[in-house]
C-alpha cells in the first residue's frame, strides 16, 4: 500500500524517495501517529489528522449532522492550537492573527476587497451587466483559437510557468465554493455552436452558479454583496495543509466521480485538476522532506523537538514559494522588475480584490497549452491515475514542462479551456473564458473603462485604442465586438482586459491590478520572509532562500539528473529544443454531455410509490381476511350450536317419512339455501328450511300436467318442477342418486292421484337461465308493488321510466298473480293468520288461489283512497265469513286476537274474550249476540271518532282530512241508539294515560296526553330537514370544531406562509417549488392533531373533568367522536405531507449533490450522488418517514367501524403501535433536515396528561373478579352480574371495559352498567353483534358450561358518559331506542331508589320521564323485567314510561287503530296493565312526537327553565330528539338542553 507517513518531522513519499513499485489509483492514508519516531508532530496536529482520517474512512454520507458535529470538533481542535502555539512566532494554517492589529485579515473566509466601486444592477447583489451580450458568444468571438496548428510563447515561457501560474492562483484563492442556495445564472448559447448545440436547437444554456459572498452583505445599496475567499491571501505553502479533499469534479472525460477516499491528501483540492499542477503539489511535498532532513541532520538542531522540526522545515518552504513566485515567476509575468521589499506594513490589508481574482489572474489561460503527454481536456480530474502510470511519471512530466513553450501572449485560449473546460456530471463540460466573464457580472464589476478609469488609466474611446497592433492583425474581432455591444463602455472588464494583451505579456490594466496585488501581500504580511524584524530568519538564511530556484528544489526534491532539465524552469533556452506536439497528434477531447441524476431512481420511484399506493389496500385485505376468519369461526360456532339443537327437530321431520335434503337455487348470484322436502299423502310437497320452518307448501294436485327438468350433465343433481303463477322449485340434490330417490317417490304419488308427469331433460346452462328463480319473481312483484301504489297514492313512479321492465315484461305485470304466502309477506304478518286468511278470501273473488292485479289494486285503492265509511265496511265484511249482515262475538274475537298475535302478544283466548265483552259493553251492546255494521261503528268510534291522525296512507303521509260524513251519520245513529251518553270529540290529540280522566286536562301524574305520529318523510324531505336545523343541533360542537379547524388552518398556513415569503433566501422553495411549503405546513397540522388524540383519550381526566363547571362548556360526552375527527384530520395532513415529499423527492433526486447544500444536517461525500432511494431509505428522516406511513395505513385500516366490530383483538393491538408512531415521529424530526423539530412543543403537554391518565388506569388493582350469575336472554342479549370490586364506586349511566379472561386478558370492551350504584354487585346487558359478544354467549351457553364455574372477569372503569347527568336536571327526559336504552335501565332504578330514601341532597331532579322506542317490546324483554321493577318501587311516581312500538303501523293504519282498542280497553281490565307489556306504562304504536311531548312536559313544569334531554340509539333517533329539543326551546320558555350518545 502507498501511504503518506509522517515520522522525524517530514512528510515522506515512498514513491518519490524510493524505487517502490506504485500501483494504480491505490490510496494515499497517514500512518499510525503513534507509530512515529521521537512523536514528531505536536499532538495537537495528530489529533487534527486523526479526526480527518476517520471523516475519509466513514461512510460515504454523514447523514443526521455526524460530519457537521466533526467538522465542529476538528474547528474546536485547531482553534485550540492557537493557544498551545506561540500565536508571534508561528504562522497558522488558516491565516488568523497574522496582523496583530487585524486577527482576521487576509485569513480563510474573508471577503474579496473591493477596490473599485460595484456596479450591481440593483446596487445590491443583481449581476451587472444584464444587457450584455451573452458570455459563450464573446467566449467565441475574442477567445476562440481559429489559428491552425500551434502557438507558442513571443518570450519564450515554458509550460511549467503557464502551469505554476495557475499553481500560484489557487495559493491564494479559492472562490469556486458557490452561494448556498446555489443561485443560477443562465448562459445563452448561441445557435448551432459546435460543442453545446450541435442539434442547433438555439434554446440551450449553460449553467453558472454564482460564487458563495458573505451573508452579512447583499442586503442593501450600504452594504453590497462580497465574495468569499475559502483561502487564505497570504503565500503560506498550502500544500502542506494535510487533509483530505472535500471538493470533487467529475472526469470530463468520462464524467464520473473519484471516491474521495481514494486521493492522496495534499491538502488544495485544485492540485488534482490536472497532471502539471498536482505534479506541483508532490513537488513541494517532498521539498518539505528535504529540508526537515537538513534540518535534523544540522548541529545546531540535533536537540530540537520534532515541533519545533516541523515548523522550521515548513517555514523553509514557505519562504522559498515566496521567493520563486514573487522574484522568479511575477517579473518574468509582467516583464517587469518587483519594487525591493522595504518592510512590513501592518496598516496594509493583504486581502485579494475581487478585480484581480475576476479578471486580471485569469490572464493564465492564455498561456496555458493543451498537451501535458496526453490532451489536457481528457486529464482533468484524473491526474493521480495518471502519475500512477509509472514511478517515473512525476520526472517525465517536469521534463515535459520545462522543454514544452507556453501558448503565445494573445487574447486566443486553448480549446480545452474555451469550449472543453470540465464542469459538474450535469454539464459536463464548459467554457472557461465565458465563466470568467460570468463571474466579473456576478462579483459586479464595473466594464472595462470604468475600471480604467477608477484604476487611474485613460479610458478608451474607440475599440482599435483597446490595442492597435492587435486590432490590425484580428480587426474582425473588434468589429463582431463593435455589433453585439452597444458601445464600448459596455465592455466587460475581463474582455477589454483581454484585448490588450501584447507579446510581452499582459496589457497595462492587468499588469497593474497583478503587480499591486502581489505587492500587497507580500508588504501586508508578516510572516514574508524577508521580514527582519520579526527574525524568522538572518540574513544568510535570507540570502539563501534568494538564491533559491524552482530548479533547485526539483533536482533536489526528485529523481532527475541535473543534466536532464534546464536551470531556467521558466523560459526556454537555446540549449533545449522546442518540443512541440499538435492536437491532431493526441486523441481528441470528449465531447459534452449532460448526467441524469434521477438515472437509476425511474424503477425504485415507480415501484416505491405504487407500493405505498397498495399499502391501504393490503392493510384492507389482511383486515378483510382476518375478519372473514373471525366469522368463519362464528359461523362454525354457531353452525354446530344450530345442529345441536335442531337435531330432535330433524329427526322428527325423517321420522314421518319421504323427506329428503337438497339446497334450494335462489339464482346466479345468490347463496343456495338448505332445505327439507316432504311429499304428503295429500299430494302436496311441503319445502322446510333448517330450522323446521315452514317455507313453502306446493299443491301438485293442481298442476296439469305436471313438468319436471332434469339435467343431464355435469353431476346429473338439479331437479326442476315448473309451478304455473308462481316461482319453480329448482333443486340441487347432494347426488345423483338421491336425485332419483325423490323422482321414484313423486311419480308414485303421482299415480297415487292418477296425475301426470313430463319430464324434459335439459343442459345445466340452459336450467340457470330459464328458470323462473324466488329473484325472478320478487323483481316482478316489486314492480307490481311499484305499479299499484304508484296508481293508488300517486307515488313518483312511472313505470316506462323503470329501466328493468322491458316491453315484453309490462304485460307480465297485469297478469301477475299472488299467493297467499307472498299476499301474507307483503303485510309483514304471518300466513296462517286468521286476518291473512280472511282478507285473502275476500280479495280473491274467483276463488282460484291466487289474488290477481286487479284484485290487489281495487283493494288498496279502497284502503287508500275509499272512505271511512268503506273501509269499516270492508273490515266488516272481511270478518262476516257467511255474509249474513253481522258478526258474532266469536268472530270479533277472531279478529281482535289476529291483530294481537301481529304484535307478538302473550294474550291468552279467555282474556280475549274478556276484551271483546268489555268493548261491547262499553258501547251499550252487553246482550247483543249479534252485532251489525252500525253496532261495528259503534264499538271503533272512540278511536275513529277521536283522532284522525290514526289514518295512515301507504306512502307514509298523515291524512288531514275530517271522516267523512256518512261514516258519523252512521255514528250518530248508533250512539242514539245505543249510548245517548257517549260524547264524541272529533278534535282531541292520542293519549294513553296513567289515569283516563278528561281529555283536554292535565292528568294526575303531571302530563298531558301525548300522540304517537306517523308520518314517513321521503329521503329529500328528510335530508332538506336535517340541513335546515344542523347549525342549530350541533351549535356547541361546531363551534369547538371551529376552533380546533382554525387553529389547525393557521398552524398550516403559518408554515406555508413561511416557507413561501419568509424562507425564500434559505432556496428551499427554488428546489422544491410549493412541495415544501406544503409539507412543512402538513407537518405543523400533523404534530397538532396527533399531539391532541392523546387528549381525546384520557378517560379518567375526561371522567373527572366532567364533575366541575368546565362540563357545561365543553362537551365532553363528545369526546370519542372528537377523537375520530381528529385522527380523520391528522390522516388528511398525513396524506398531504406524503404526497408532498412525493413531488419534493422527486425534485430533490434531480438535482446536482451541490445543490443540497441547504439540508444543513446532511453532509455527503463529494462523490457521492444521491439517488431516490437514498432519500427515502438511505437517512433516518426517510427511512423513519417509510415506517410511519406503514404503521399509520396499518391502525387506520383496524380502527374503521366495520374493524372494531369483526376483529376488535385487532384494532386493540394495532392500537398499541401508538407508542412506536410517536418513537417514530419524534426521530423523524430529530434529523433537522429541513427545520428544527418542533413536534415536542405539541406532543409535551398531552403526552404528560395521557401518561399520568394511564397511571391512575394501572393504578387500578388488576384482580379476577368472578361472575355470580350469568344468563342468555332473547333477543341476542347476554346478561352478567359479577362482584362488585372494594371502593368501586360509579354513577348510574357511566360504563366499564371487561375483559373475559376466557377470550384473552388484554381484550378489553366497553359496555354501559345496567345496575345502580346502590346494588352490592355489578350487572351488564350485553347484546351480540361481533364476535367477541357472540363468543361471550356461547361460553355462558348451558351446553357449553357443562356444571363448570363461570370464567373469570377484568375490569377498568368506571368511566363517564353524558347519561350520567341526568340528576343534574330539576326533570330530565330520557330517550332510548334498540340497544341504547341500556344506560336508562341504571338511571331508572337510582332515581326511584333515591326519591324512595328521600335523598334530594344527592339528586337535583324531581320527575323523569322515559320514552322507550323499539320495533317490538319482545326485543328486549329484560327490560321490562326491570321496569316492572321500577313501577313496584316508584311508590311516588316520579317516573314516568311510554312506550313506543314502531314496527306494525305501516301496513295497515285500520289495524293500528284496532290494536288501540284492544290496548285501552284490556287497561281498563287489569287495573292499567297493557296488554303487550304487562306494564302499567302508557303503550303507543308509531313513533312519538317528540316536539308535542316536550312542549307537554313545559306545560306540567312550567317553572322550570332548564330540562335535560338524553338519548342514547342509532343516529336517527338522536337527531329527530335534536330537533325536538331545537323547536320546544323557540316555542317555550324552557330550554331543553339535549346530551346523546350514539352507537
Amino acid at each position: 500500500m502507498i501511504t503518506l507517513v509522517i515520522k522525524s518531522s517530514k512528510l515522506v513519499h515512498p514513491y518519490l524517495k524510493t524505487n517502490v513499485a506504485f500501483p494504480p489509483r491505490e490510496n494515499l492514508e497517514y500512518e499510525n501517529l503513534e507509530e512515529g519516531v521521537n512523536n514528531s508532530i505536536p499532538y495537537i496536529w495528530k489529533s487534527v489528522y486523526r479526526l480527518q482520517n476517520r471523516m475519509v474512512k466513514m461512510p460515504h454520507r454523514h447523514g443526521n449532522g455526524h460530519g457537521l458535529a466533526l467538522r465542529c470538533l476538528l474547528l474546536l481542535v485547531v482553534v485550540s492550537s492557537t493557544v498551545c502555539l506561540n500565536r508571534d512566532m508561528m504562522q497558522r494554517f488558516d491565516g488568523w492573527y497574522n496582523s496583530l492589529t487585524n486577527a482576521e485579515w487576509g485569513s480563510t473566509g474573508e471577503t474579496l476587497r473591493n477596490n473599485i466601486p460595484t456596479n450591481y444592477k440593483d446596487n445590491t447583489y443583481q449581476p451587472s451587466g444584464s444587457e450584455r451580450p451573452s458570455a459563450r458568444l464573446l467566449s467565441n468571438i475574442v477567445f476562440r483559437k481559429n489559428i491552425s496548428g500551434p502557438t507558442v510563447s513571443f518570450q519564450n515561457r515554458t509550460a511549467l510557468f503557464a502551469f505554476f501560474g495557475e499553481f500560484v492562483i489557487y495559493e491564494i484563492t479559492d472562490t469556486d465554493t458557490s452561494t448556498c442556495p446555489v443561485e443560477i445564472l443562465k448562459i445563452p448559447i448561441p445557435q448551432c455552436d459546435d460543442s453545446f448545440d450541435r442539434e442547433c436547437e438555439g434554446n440551450k444554456n449553460m449553467p453558472y452558479s454564482r460564487i458563495q459572498y458573505s451573508t452579512s452583505t447583499g442586503q442593501s445599496p450600504n452594504a453590497p454583496r462580497q465574495q468569499v475567499n475559502a483561502a487564505t491571501s497570504f503565500l503560506d505553502g498550502k500544500i502542506n495543509n494535510i487533509s483530505l479533499p472535500y471538493e470533487n469534479y467529475p472526469s470530463a472525460s468520462t464524467n464520473t466521480l473519484t471516491a474521495r477516499n481514494l486521493l492522496w491528501k495534499l491538502g488544495n483540492t485544485h492540485v488534482y485538476e490536472n497532471p502539471a499542477l498536482l505534479s506541483l503539489g508532490l513537488l513541494f511535498f517532498k521539498w518539505h522532506n528535504v529540508q526537515a532532513e537538513k534540518l535534523e541532520t544540522s548541529p545546531e538542531s540535533k536537540d530540537w523537538s520534532s515541533d519545533r522540526v516541523f515548523y522550521a522545515a515548513r517555514r523553509w518552504v514557505i519562504a522559498t514559494q515566496q521567493n520563486i513566485i514573487m522574484y522568479e515567476w511575477l517579473p518574468l509575468l509582467l516583464n517587469t522588475e518587483i519594487p525591493k521589499y522595504t518592510g512590513y506594513k501592518s496598516s496594509i490589508h493583504p486581502g485579494v480584490t475581487s478585480i484581480f481574482d475576476a479578471a486580471a489572474i485569469r490572464y493564465l489561460m492564455t498561456l496555458i497549452p493543451s498537451l501535458i503527454q496526453k490532451r489536457l481536456c481528457n486529464t482533468y480530474w484524473r491526474s493521480q491515475e495518471i502519475l500512477s502510470e509509472s514511478i517515473h511519471t512525476l520526472e517525465n512530466i517536469f521534463q515535459g514542462l520545462t522543454s514544452q513553450p507556453a501558448e503565445a501572449e494573445d487574447p486566443f485560449i486553448v480549446e480545452d479551456l474555451q469550449s472543453k473546460f470540465y464542469g459538474p456530471l450535469h454539464f459536463a463540460r464548459h467554457d472557461l473564458a465565458a465563466l470568467t466573464i460570468m463571474k466579473g457580472r456576478d462579483y459586479g464589476l464595473p466594464d472595462y473603462n470604468t475600471v480604467r478609469s477608477c484604476l487611474g488609466l485613460k479610458k478608451k474611446m474607440t475599440w482599435e485604442e483597446i490595442n492597435p497592433e492587435l486590432y490590425r492583425k484580428y480587426f474582425w474581432i473588434f468589429e463582431e465586438l463593435s455589433r453585439v455591444y452597444k458601445s464600448i463602455d459596455d465592455l466587460d472588464v475581463f474582455v477589454g482586459g483581454m484585448l490588450e494583451t501584447t507579446e510581452l505579456g499582459p496589457g497595462e490594466l492587468f499588469s497593474k491590478i497583478i503587480l499591486d496585488q502581489f505587492i500587497t501581500i507580500r508588504n501586508g504580511d508578516r510572516f514574508w520572509f524577508e521580514n527582519l524584524e520579526h527574525g524568522i530568519f538572518t540574513e544568510e538564511e535570507i540570502q539563501e532562500i534568494r538564491n533559491t530556484t524552482l530548479y533547485d528544489i526539483i533536482v533536489e526534491a526528485t529523481n532527475i539528473n541535473i543534466e536532464d532539465i534546464q536551470r531556467n524552469t521558466f523560459t526556454l533556452t537555446n540549449r533545449c529544443p522546442v518540443n512541440v506536439l499538435l492536437p491532431d497528434e493526441v486523441a481528441n477531447c470528449t465531447q459534452h454531455q449532460g448526467y441524469n441524476y434521477f438515472h437509476g431512481s425511474e424503477v425504485a420511484y415507480i415501484i416505491i410509490w405504487v407500493c405505498f399506493g397498495l399499502l391501504p389496500f393490503l392493510c384492507v385485505l389482511a383486515a378483510y381476511i382476518c375478519a372473514k376468519y373471525k366469522q368463519w369461526q362464528h359461523r362454525r360456532r354457531t353452525k354446530e350450536y344450530e345442529r345441536q339443537n335442531n337435531v330432535a327437530k330433524i329427526s322428527d321431520l325423517e321420522a314421518a317419512g319421504n323427506v329428503y335434503k337438497a339446497n334450494e337455487w335462489l339464482g346466479q348470484d345468490e347463496k343456495p339455501r338448505e332445505v327439507m322436502l316432504r311429499l304428503t299423502k295429500y299430494c302436496h310437497l311441503e319445502v322446510f328450511d333448517a330450522k323446521k320452518k315452514l317455507l313453502r307448501t306446493v299443491k301438485l294436485a293442481a298442476i296439469h300436467p305436471l313438468e319436471v327438468w332434469v339435467t343431464n350433465n355435469k353431476g346429473r343433481t338439479a331437479l326442476l318442477i315448473k309451478i304455473p303463477k308462481e316461482y319453480d322449485m329448482a333443486l340441487i340434490f347432494p347426488s345423483e342418486t338421491q336425485r332419483s330417490m325423490f323422482e321414484e317417490s313423486l311419480n308414485k304419488e303421482l299415480k297415487n292421484h292418477h296425475l301426470e308427469k313430463q319430464t324434459v331433460p335439459v343442459r345445466m346452462q340452459i336450467f340457470c337461465s330459464r328458470a323462473f328463480t324466488k329473484k325472478k319473481r320478487n323483481t316482478m312483484l316489486e314492480k307490481v308493488f311499484k305499479t299499484v301504489f304508484s296508481e293508488a297514492f300517486q307515488m313518483d313512479y312511472d313505470p316506462d321510466l323503470d329501466t328493468d321492465i322491458e316491453d315484453r315484461n309490462k304485460s307480465e305485470i297485469l297478469e301477475i298473480n299472488l299467493t297467499k304466502e307472498e299476499f301474507a309477506e307483503a303485510l309483514s304478518m304471518k300466513s296462517s293468520s286468521d286476518f291473512v286468511e280472511t282478507m285473502f278470501c275476500k280479495i280473491d273473488k274467483d276463488n282460484d288461489g291466487y289474488i290477481s292485479f286487479r284484485e290487489f289494486l281495487q283493494a288498496v285503492v279502497l284502503f287508500s283512497k275509499g272512505t271511512s265509511t268503506n273501509k269499516l265496511e270492508r273490515l266488516f265484511q272481511v270478518f262476516d265469513l257467511e255474509d249474513k249482515g253481522s258478526l258474532q262475538r266469536d268472530e270479533l274475537t277472531r279478529l281482535f286476537r289476529s291483530l294481537l298475535e301481529k304484535a307478538d302478544s302473550d294474550v291468552d283466548e279467555n282474556t280475549v274474550k274478556k276484551l271483546v265483552d268489555s268493548m261491547c259493553n262499553q258501547a251499550g251492546m252487553a246482550g247483543s249476540p249479534d252485532l251489525e255494521f252500525k253496532d261495528f261503528c259503534q264499538i271503533m268510534s272512540p278511536i275513529l271518532g277521536n283522532h284522525e291522525s290514526v289514518y295512515l296512507n301507504f306512502n307514509g303521509e298523515t291524512t288531514s282530512n275530517d271522516l267523512d260524513d256518512e261514516f258519523w251519520k252512521v255514528l250518530r245513529e248508533s250512539s242514539t241508539e245505543c249510548s245517548p251518553s257517549l260524547s264524541i270529540s272529533r278534535k282531541s290529540s292520542i293519549g294513553n294515560f296513567l289515569n283516563d280522566l278528561d281529555i283536554n286536562t292535565m292528568m294526575t301524574d303531571g302530563r298531558e296526553r301525548v300522540e304517537a305520529e306517523r308520518e314517513k318523510y321521503t329521503p329529500l324531505k328528510a335530508k332538506w330537514k336535517s340541513f335546515k336545523h344542523y347549525l342549530e343541533n350541533n351549535r356547541q360542537h361546531i363551534f369547538f370544531l371551529i376552533i380546533f379547524y382554525g387553529i389547525v388552518i393557521a398552524l398550516f398556513a403559518e408554515r406555508f406562509y413561511f416557507y413561501t415569503v419568509e424562507r425564500e433566501h434559505s432556496g428551499l422553495r427554488a428546489l422544491m417549488s410549493y412541495g415544501i411549503s406544503v409539507t412543512r405546513g402538513a407537518a405543523a397540522g400533523m404534530s397538532f392533531t396527533f399531539s391532541l388524540l392523546l387528549l381525546t383519550m384520557c378517560r379518567n381526566i375526561i371522567t373527572g373533568l366532567r364533575e366541575t363547571t368546565l362540563n357545561l362548556y365543553l362537551p365532553f360526552d363528545s369526546h370519542v367522536a372528537f377523537h375520530k375527527i381528529v385522527a380523520w384530520t391528522a390522516l388528511f395532513f398525513t396524506g398531504l405531507h406524503v404526497l408532498g415529499y412525493a413531488f419534493n423527492f422527486y425534485h430533490i433526486a434531480t438535482l446536482p449533490t451541490n445543490m443540497l447544500c441547504i439540508l444543513d444536517s446532511v453532509v455527503l461525500r463529494s462523490d457521492f450522488v444521491p439517488t431516490f432511494d437514498f432519500w427515502l431509505f438511505g437517512n433516518m428522516t426517510g427511512l423513519t418517514g417509510v415506517l410511519l406511513v406503514v404503521v399509520l395505513c396499518i391502525m387506520y385500516v383496524f380502527s374503521t367501524q366495520t374493524a372494531r366490530r369483526y376483529i376488535f383483538n385487532m384494532f386493540w393491538l394495532t392500537h398499541k403501535l401508538i407508542v412506536p408512531m410517536y418513537i417514530l415521529t419524534i426521530l423523524h424530526g430529530a434529523s433537522v433536515i429541513v427545520q428544527k423539530p418542533m413536534f415536542f412543543v405539541y406532543f409535551t403537554g398531552p403526552a404528560i396528561l395521557f401518561t399520568i391518565d394511564k397511571m391512575i388506569s394501572l393504578s387500578r388493582k388488576k384482580t379476577q373478579i368472578s361472575i355470580i350469575r350469568a344468563e342468555n336472554l332473547q333477543s341476542d342479549v347476554t346478561y352478567l352480574e359479577f362482584k362488585r370490586p372494594a371502593r368501586f364506586e360509579y354513577k348510574s349511566g357511566q360504563w366499564v371495559r371487561i375483559a373475559c379472561l376466557a377470550q384473552g386478558k388484554n381484550e378489553y370492551h366497553p359496555f354501559t352498567l345496567t345496575s345502580a350504584p346502590h346494588e352490592d354487585t355489578l350487572k351488564l346487558h350485553i347484546r351480540a353483534l361481533g364476535p367477541w359478544t357472540w363468543t361471550l354467549r356461547h361460553i355462558f351457553e348451558p351446553e357449553n358450561l357443562r356444571n363448570q364455574p363461570y370464567p373469570k372477569l377484568y375490569l377498568d372503569g368506571p368511566y363517564g358518559a353524558g347519561q350520567q347527568d341526568w340528576y343534574q336536571y330539576d326533570v330530565s327526559v330520557l330517550v332510548g331506542a334498540g340497544i341504547g336504552v341500556t344506560p336508562y335501565a341504571s338511571i331508572l332504578k337510582d332515581f326511584v331508589h333515591m326519591s324512595s330514601i328521600n335523598c334530594h341532597y344527592k339528586v337535583k331532579c324531581q320527575k323523569l320521564y322515559f320514552i322507550w322506542v323499539t320495533g317490538t317490546h319482545r326485543h328486549f324483554e329484560w327490560l321490562l323485567d326491570i321496569l316492572r321493577e321500577v313501577e313496584e318501587v316508584d311508590v311516588k311516581r316520579v317516573v314516568s314510561i311510554d312506550i313506543f312500538i314502531t314496527q306494525f303501523f305501516q301496513n295497515f293504519d285500520l289495524r293500528t287503530a284496532m290494536l288501540y282498542i284492544c290496548e285501552e280497553h284490556f287497561q281498563k281490565m287489569s287495573e292499567g296493565r297493557s296488554v303487550f307489556t304487562g306494564l302499567k306504562a302508557a303503550t303507543h304504536f308509531g313513533r312519538p312526537q317528540l316536539n308535542k311531548m316536550l312542549q307537554a312536559v313545559q306545560r306540567a313544569h312550567y317553572n322550570v327553565r332548564k330540562v335535560g334531554v338524553f338519548s342514547c340509539g342509532p343516529p336517527g333517533i338522536t337527531k329527530s330528539v335534536e330537533r325536538a329539543c331545537v323547536e320546544a326551546s323557540k316555542n317555550t320558555r324552557t330550554l331543553f338542553d339535549h346530551h346523546f350518545e350514539n352507537f
